[in-house]
């Protein structure tokens, strides 16, 4: 099921929400692409792309939060490096199993359980980060123009 952008899930800044958009965008192909025998080839592309984005989108995000004094910005640096250790883990099994013999395919996916898990981060992910922590800061950002930063 693809994870959609729901007005309850804003910041109250625009490039943060439009990252957030694009970070959605990415884990709905890679969810596409691992009920789909055919395109689960492109899921280490998909993958580079997810862990370039989320790692240039936390540094953004980090110096937003530092820019409008965010009390729980120590907190929330140590989850996304926590996110960016698992999505580097995910990431590596990924791309060592496409560069492998076998290559990769569902069957190989979802024998590891691989699957299950590139789900579980993007579920925990949007659910547990964006809706609980990274809406936290909202109260900050209203002293802010949407377009800070």
């Amino acid at each position: 099921m693809p994870i959609l952008w729901r007005p309850q899930l804003t910041t109250g800044n625009d490039q943060i929400d439009q990252d957030h958009k694009y970070l959605f965008c990415i884990f709905n192909c890679i969810e596409m692409a691992l009920s789909s025998p055919d395109q689960v080839k492109h899921i280490p592309l998909f993958f580079k792309q997810l862990l370039a984005y989320t790692d240039e989108h936390f540094v953004r995000e980090e110096g937003i939060q530092l820019e409008i004094g965010y009390s729980g910005y120590l907190a929330h640096k140590m989850e996304h490096q926590r996110i960016l250790e698992r999505l580097q883990e995910l990431n590596d099994k990924v791309q060592k199993i496409a560069a492998s013999e076998q290559g990769l395919s569902a069957e190989i996916l979802a024998e590891g359980g691989l699957d299950k898990h590139i789900l579980a981060l993007a579920r925990s992910w949007i659910v547990d980060h964006v809706a609980k922590m990274d809406t936290g800061f909202l109260p900050y950002m209203k002293k802010n123009p949407s377009n800070f930063y």
